[in-house]
């Protein structure tokens, strides 16, 4: 072949293989050519030659006709002669370190990722003449491999990976090398892979073994013997529940080695303990399915703690508490609606109100008064007794929002239950009255407590109540209220207001005080301008009057004239909002970008500052103090709003934790404080089940044919031994065509003009 390498032009010290490769176009043809075609003709040409008397002439005329033909079937063979240069490749072997926190639990006195240590610094010397025959690759593994190089090992290697997934790293370490030149794993790992069920190996992690190819050597770093730990394994609760409704908690409870003993279990938020459970743990169960219940008292992101004792010797202790957030809101808006008299305003109002999915009303409609003349005792006429007792007393503070809607309080409510109502607005609660002729001195609540939590005085005058037809102008200083927002654009919006049909009857004499918002009023005369919407704070909580009992106006004129009633139920759901001080609705908003973080992910806070109108306040100052939930003093950040009276603030929490953003800002007078929670999560899942696997261990080096050892430190892995067959890798190459060439066609051509001159020498035709 050298010989033909060098008339070919080839150097045969470059090129070191050779092969003769086929390509026909049509394999069925050569086929049919080859059976039947040629031994047909042959066998003809064969008997067309009985005339010739020498059998040497005979033999030679049938040969030159075999080989012409055995020229062209190799035309349409189409034979090519490839020279190659190839070279030999190193097989490789793959070491995989487990880098994961489950790692960093102790087997007697030392982490076990020591053992794992001590085993790569007794067996340095193997490791280095493994090197020697192949290509010996380090990787750190948890849900995914990352290749490190081998002095960088002693350095790099620690356990920090939240979670381990096995079958995903054998996914990706089969990628890495596609070939068959991986000839073996060296695993160390304690098998602590979450997304395996104990004693048991999932079928995809079978398939990623098995179509790795390669025999894996399981060395497993440490052992469960005398593992000593009480731990919280798993808590499922729900990301958020309900003011005043029952809330399940369940989770699971693991206990190795601590005997027989009775356990407590409490759950508390902050030093208040909720729930407290006694478990009754056994020498021979390792886990213990608990269920808790407890009911919230209050709205808002609560932090609760699970806590177990802490034993002297356990392995760890992090895991004997477990802390965790529930968002609780608002099942639904409870709102009590007082009506003294039935109304087509009190129609409507009501209709908002049972037909809006947030709210759980509580409706009473005065249907007569005792100074009715009627024929009838008080027995048969009254459907229920008044329960002013129950409402203003026992269940005052259940509510949101308290609506009286032409309502006299006498003789119905006691005057001494009007002063809980105003210690329940005082404390955060929401009152609402709207006008008519039995509201504010019409219902008799001159000088009383109802008096000073609204927004305005009353004063005498001959006529409360006057019938007439009037439209309410808004206030344009209080034109970005949360109230008046019918649409969001701005021009849109006043059109909208001014588009309303007029109302009919206002109340009179009532005077704001100085620090209520007059929403809308009407100018009557001049020098007269009375106020017909009006809002206010009184200690923690809101109130606003209406002073007029028409705004039905607002959903059955326009629905008559063709139109629609959705701005009369956006009005009453603005009104809504705002009295039960929504976030929307805040002059001081406060927020995080996220509700969870990761260890060491930035935090964005954001927040907003509005004047008493609503509108942006431009360049004030804003104190916000950052700290962690658990200690008393935070970090404080003096800011200033922008243009659009808000502020972004980047920041970087210390460690993991609950953390709480709070506030301040004064202006206009009054200060204002909003305060939000977020988390930054250290995911300790790797400590919540700290067992070792080695059930898993034993089992992947079984699947793939290696071998599975109980690391002890001193350990020797000499005893391993790889395949290393020769793997070739073709570098370049130089092909010949045996066919498309002068000669070949020569040859076909000479052997043919030779059949024919010897046939005619032979007197054949």
């Amino acid at each position: 072949m050298n010989r033909l390498a060098k008339l070919l032009g080839v150097d045969p010290e470059v090129y070191n293989q050779w092969q003769l490769r086929w390509s026909p176009e049509d394999p069925v043809l050569i086929f049919a050519v080859l059976g039947i075609v040629i031994p047909v003709a042959l066998w003809f040409f064969w008997t067309s030659l009985n005339r010739v008397g020498s059998w040497s002439r005979k033999l030679l005329l049938f040969v030159l006709r075999s080989a012409a033909f055995a020229l062209l079937l190799l035309i349409l063979l189409k034979p090519e002669l490839e020279f190659r240069k190839s070279q030999s490749l190193k097989n490789s072997i793959a070491i995989l370190l487990d880098n994961s926190k489950s790692l960093s639990i102790k087997t007697d006195e030392s982490p076990r990722i020591d053992l794992v240590k001590k085993a790569l610094k007794a067996n340095a010397s193997y490791l280095e003449n493994l090197e020697k025959d192949f290509n010996v690759d380090y990787y750190f593994f948890s849900d995914d491999i990352e290749k490190v190089g081998a002095g960088a090992v002693a350095n790099l290697y620690r356990p920090y990976r939240p979670f381990t997934d096995l079958t995903r790293v054998f996914d990706e370490l089969a990628g890495r090398y596609p070939g068959p030149s991986l000839q073996g794993v060296l695993l160390f790992s304690d098998g602590a892979d979450l997304t395996q069920e104990s004693g048991e190996i999932s079928r995809s992690l079978v398939e990623r073994l098995t179509a790795l190819g390669s025999p894996i050597h399981t060395l497993q770093a440490g052992s469960n013997e005398g593992f000593k730990d009480l731990a919280i394994e798993a808590v499922s609760a729900s990301d958020f529940g309900f003011v005043q409704q029952p809330l399940r908690i369940s989770l699971t409870v693991f206990s190795s080695s601590l005997g027989n003993r009775n356990i407590p279990l409490v759950l508390k938020e902050g030093d208040h303990i909720l729930v407290s459970k006694i478990i009754e743990v056994r020498e021979d169960t390792q886990r213990y399915e608990v269920e808790l219940e407890f009911i919230p008292q209050s709205a808002g992101k609560r932090i609760y703690s699970l806590s177990l004792p802490r034993f002297s010797g356990e392995f760890i202790l992090t895991n004997n508490e477990k802390e965790f957030e529930i968002n609780v809101v608002r099942d639904r808006i409870r709102v009590l609606h007082l009506n003294g008299r039935p109304s087509w305003d009190s129609r409507y109002l009501r209709e908002v109100l049972a037909y809006n999915p947030k709210v759980d009303l509580l409706s009473f409609f005065i249907l007569r008064n005792i100074g009715d003349d009627v024929e009838a005792p008080t027995s048969e006429l009254s459907l229920i007794p008044f329960p002013s007792n129950l409402l203003f007393d026992d269940y005052l503070s259940s509510f949101d929002l308290i609506i009286f809607q032409n309502f006299k309080y006498d003789p119905f409510i006691d005057k001494k239950y009007l002063g809980n109502i105003r210690k329940y607005v005082e404390n955060g609660g929401a009152f609402l009255m709207i006008g008519g002729e039995l509201s504010f001195q019409g219902g008799g609540y001159t000088r009383t407590p109802i008096e000073e939590i609204l927004p305005v005085n009353f004063r005498e005058t001959n006529r409360t109540f006057v019938d007439e037809a009037f439209r309410p102008v808004l206030n344009q200083e209080f034109s970005r209220h949360p109230i008046l927002r019918l649409e969001k654009d701005m021009a849109l919006n006043q059109k909208v207001w001014q588009s309303l049909p007029p109302l009919q009857g206002m109340n009179m004499g009532l005077h704001p005080d100085k620090n209520a918002h007059v929403l809308a009023s009407y100018a009557k005369g001049k020098g007269s301008v009375i106020p017909i919407l009006v809002t206010g704070d009184f200690g923690k909580g809101r109130t606003a009057l209406l002073g007029t009992d028409s705004v039905w106006n607002w959903n059955f004129r326009n629905v008559g004239g063709g139109g629609s009633g959705r701005y009369f139920q956006r009005f009453w759901n603005n009104v809504i909002d705002w009295l039960i001080a929504e976030p929307e609705t805040r002059r001081l908003q406060l927020e995080s970008d996220k509700e969870r973080y990761r260890e060491g992910e930035q935090a964005l806070i954001k927040f907003k500052l509005l004047k008493k109108n609503y509108q942006p306040a431009v360049g004030a100052t804003v104190q916000l103090v950052l700290k962690p939930l658990k200690e008393k003093s935070g970090n404080e950040t003096e800011l200033k709003t922008d243009e659009q009276g808000e502020g972004v603030f980047p920041f970087l929490p210390g460690g993991e934790g609950f953390y709480t953003a709070r506030i301040k800002a004064d202006l206009e007078g009054k200060s204002l404080a909003e305060e939000i929670m977020f988390s930054v999560l250290k995911d300790n899942a790797e400590f919540e089940k700290p067992l070792v696997n080695e059930t898993l261990l034993k089992k992947i080096a079984e699947i793939t044919g290696g071998q599975h050892r109980l690391l002890k430190g001193n350990d020797d892995l000499s005893t391993f031994r790889f395949a290393n067959p020769d793997v070739r890798t073709k570098g370049h190459s130089r092909s010949f065509s045996l066919w498309d060439n002068w000669w070949a066609y020569g040859l076909v051509v000479g052997f043919l003009v030779m059949d024919w001159f010897l046939r005619r020498k032979s007197g054949l035709s």
